[in-house]
């Protein structure tokens, strides 16, 4: 009997976190039904075809939806032990971008694999954050020595940086040192050791990154992007007209005329200027909501995870999603440099919204064991308590 009830309540336990799920599907949704609307003219320009970049686009979600119920059902522990391989299958993706890669406008971060294309970098700044969460949730209190536990794990990430920023791909770089350092902090490392180590970053990076043209163009923009708006500065100048244009409620689903050419990349990176156009201030504050909400969710998985690594791989994850979609929509809005980083969900590219969907399914899955591990400690603080009532009465009995 006891271990019927055992499985009824494991049974009522393992339940996912809902809310995260359906906001997920949201943003998916939102992007399918905007990527059509900001790629229809360019689509029916170059494929005949007003669908083209839909149906491709509505191919990948479903791809990803697969991918999320799969990663779903896969306990999260399982990482910690091939978190290892999985950084190694990285870097060989990485590594083999300069031999197979295709390029396009200037950078090479593409991967053709059969018939699809991949975009290493995607998968790399996952894999880097299962690497980071297992190796500080291992070294425990080991993590603040300096030669054990802070060096080699910077030196993992260096190395990832140092081959995305050779696509070149700065803003993923920096994205990934970034991520590093926070789950580095989060870990318990030393607040000298990561001080120190920023200072040196700043002080050597930031020069050397400066001498590369387009860093340094992107640069430029920021202070006299107005200077040249028909040449350097045309993306964040017609970013800002859709935005501006769009006002409270927007000009309505379709009725956007950014799209008619004026906007460059208005279905990838440019697609929250399109929603503020057609949606106004309503559509790009409810996206921004949404995102804010998935936060919450990850902090409070994170909070309940059943071990550190769990702790620490939710929080990466949230991060990862979260900050590139700050990153993205502070670029439409001309407040930092261009960046070639997505919307999570939202932007057309099936790499990051596979990756994305199957994080997200990571992260379900912590969820449910969150559930289980609260609940089960729940239980275990009742059946304490019980006994120790029982024995005082028992006592009281005695002296009596």
């Amino acid at each position: 009997e006891e271990l019927r009830e055992n499985k009824i309540l494991m049974r009522q336990n393992f339940k996912y976190d809902i809310k995260l799920f359906y906001i997920t599907l949201s943003l998916v949704a939102l992007g399918l039904v905007m990527v059509f609307s900001a790629s229809q003219i360019i689509a029916r320009q170059q494929f005949s075809s007003p669908f083209f970049f839909m149906q491709k686009h509505a191919i990948r979600v479903a791809l990803g939806l697969c991918c999320l119920f799969v990663f779903m059902k896969i306990p999260f522990r399982v990482y910690q032990r091939l978190s290892l391989w999985i950084l190694i299958v990285s870097v060989l993706l990485l590594a083999a971008i300069f031999v197979w890669g295709r390029e396009a406008r200037g950078a090479n971060r593409w991967l053709p694999v059969f018939k699809f294309v991949l975009q290493p970098v995607e998968v790399a700044k996952y894999a880097l954050v299962i690497f980071l969460a297992a190796r500080i949730s291992y070294l425990g209190k080991g993590i603040k020595n300096l030669e054990r536990g802070f060096l080699p794990l910077v030196g993992v990430s260096l190395l990832l940086a140092l081959m995305i920023t050779l696509q070149p791909n700065v803003s993923n770089a920096v994205l990934l040192i970034f991520l590093s350092l926070t789950l580095l902090f989060l870990g318990g490392c030393r607040i000298l050791h990561l001080a120190g180590f920023t200072g040196l970053i700043l002080a050597a990076a930031f020069p050397l990154l400066y001498r590369m043209s387009q860093v340094r163009e992107r640069f430029d923009l920021i202070f006299r992007g107005t200077e040249d708006p028909l040449g350097a500065g045309w993306h964040i100048k017609q970013s800002l007209i859709a935005l501006g244009s769009g006002f409270i409620h927007g000009c309505g689903f379709g009725k956007g005329h950014q799209k008619f050419s004026f906007l460059p990349d208005a279905h990838t990176d440019f697609i929250y200027s399109i929603i503020g156009e057609e949606l106004g201030i309503l559509g790009t504050v409810t996206v921004l909501i949404l995102f804010a909400v998935i936060f919450a969710r990850t902090l409070r998985i994170a909070k309940d995870s059943p071990n550190s690594f769990g702790y620490l791989l939710a929080l990466g994850i949230g991060m990862t999603i979260v900050t590139t979609a700050l990153i993205n929509m502070s670029m439409t809005l001309g407040l930092i440099p261009t960046a070639g980083l997505p919307l999570p969900f939202i932007s057309y590219g099936g790499s990051s919204l596979v990756t994305s969907m199957s994080a997200v399914g990571i992260l379900l899955n912590i969820s449910a064991q969150r559930k289980t591990g609260a609940r089960r400690g729940a239980d275990l603080k009742k059946k304490k308590r019980s006994p120790g009532v029982y024995a005082r009465r028992i006592n009281k009995v005695e002296s009596v």
